[in-house]
C-alpha cells in the first residue's frame, strides 16, 4: 500500500523591509567602504554576486549580514550599462559600441544605490549617519506604497 503523504501550507509571510534611495557619484565599492567607515557598519561584497557570472545580475551588490544582532541590509547599485557588441560588424576608429542601461528599480531612475534594510536598523538612523559622508550627495525613503515599486530580489 502506498504511503499518502498530505502537506499543509502554511500562510506566506510577505518581506516588511525598508528602502533608501542613495544619490553618490563615487563607485559600488567606496561607497560600501564610506558606509562602514560612517556608520560602523560591515558591508562585504556579496558572495552571490562573484560566484555568478555578470550576464546573470550585472549589478553590483553588498550585504550586511549579523545574525547575532539580528543585522540584514544589501547594498544595490540601480544601474548598469551593459555593452552591446555586433561581431558582426566591422572595428573601424569611429565605431562606438551600443549601450543598454538597465535599471534595477525603474521607479527610482535618478537613484544611483538602493539599500535595502530588511532587519536590525531603523532606516531613518541609517540615513542620519549618511549624511556626514561627503560623497552621498542625498538619500530618502522612497514611497513603498506604490504598487509599481516591485523590489523582489531572490538573493538571499
Amino acid at each position: 500500500m502506498a504511503k499518502v503523504k498530505h502537506y499543509v501550507l502554511d500562510e506566506i509571510v510577505e518581506d516588511d523591509f525598508s528602502l533608501i534611495a542613495i544619490h553618490c557619484t563615487c563607485e559600488g565599492y567606496l561607497l560600501a567602504f564610506l558606509l562602514n567607515s560612517s556608520c560602523q557598519s560591515k558591508f562585504v561584497r556579496s558572495k552571490k554576486s562573484k560566484d555568478q557570472p555578470k550576464k546573470n545580475f550585472p549589478f553590483e551588490s553588498y550585504e550586511w549580514i549579523d545574525p547575532i544582532k539580528g543585522i540584514e541590509i544589501r547594498l544595490f547599485s540601480n544601474r548598469c550599462l551593459i555593452l552591446q557588441n555586433d561581431p558582426q560588424k566591422g572595428t573601424r576608429l569611429f565605431d562606438l559600441p551600443e549601450t543598454k542601461e538597465l535599471y534595477l528599480v525603474k521607479d527610482l531612475k535618478d537613484a544611483d544605490y538602493i539599500l535595502k534594510i530588511n532587519s536590525g536598523i531603523e532606516a531613518n538612523v541609517l540615513i542620519e549617519k549618511m549624511e556626514a559622508i561627503e560623497e552621498i550627495s542625498y538619500s530618502f525613503l522612497p514611497d513603498q506604497s506604490v504598487s509599481c515599486l516591485d523590489f523582489s530580489l531572490n538573493l538571499d
